[in-house]
């Protein structure tokens, strides 16, 4: 009997685990995206305007699809985001979409789970990766996938 309670509470745990993981981060759906929401630290960009904003995109764009709040992941990787933002600065643009308005978009590109990275160069996705990534190993792929740094003849 014991046995038997310890495979039904694993079992629950088990199922409630790859729920969460199915349903995304839950949190309060805003009236609309907008760009460069104040209190963020990444520029939003709305689902609609994506595929508009990658293709006219000067440069490749890495979309974080993510929630702001109510996702551990999300929160754990939202500092090293930031920095891979500066990190990339003048050659990669990186935005944020909301995952849980996109959840088909993310989908479609190849996402599993928020937070989701895609890179876009001329408005094609290129690169797909989702949590668990390490946001350095991401930067390097980044870097092959748009031609490396730029460095000097001299270095």
């Amino acid at each position: 009997m014991v046995h038997t309670r310890f495979v039904s509470k694993k079992l629950v745990l088990l199922i409630a685990c790859g729920c969460l993981l199915m349903a995304g981060c839950n949190r309060p759906h805003p009236t609309a995206a907008t760009e460069n929401s104040g209190d963020l630290d990444l520029p939003v960009v709305s689902g609609s305007r994506l595929e508009q904003y990658v293709r006219d995109s000067m440069q490749p764009v890495l979309v974080e699809f993510g929630v702001d709040y109510n996702c551990p992941r999300c929160a754990q990787t939202k500092c090293d985001v930031v920095r891979l933002r500066e990190s990339l600065e003048g050659r990669v643009d990186v935005v944020r979409v909301d995952f849980n308005a996109n959840v088909q978009t993310v989908a479609a590109l190849g996402g599993t789970i928020c937070p989701t990275y895609v890179l876009f160069e001329r408005g094609e996705p290129v690169l797909t990766e989702s949590f668990p990534v390490a946001i350095d190993l991401l930067e390097g792929q980044i870097l092959r996938q748009t031609d490396g740094p730029t460095h000097s003849p001299d270095n």
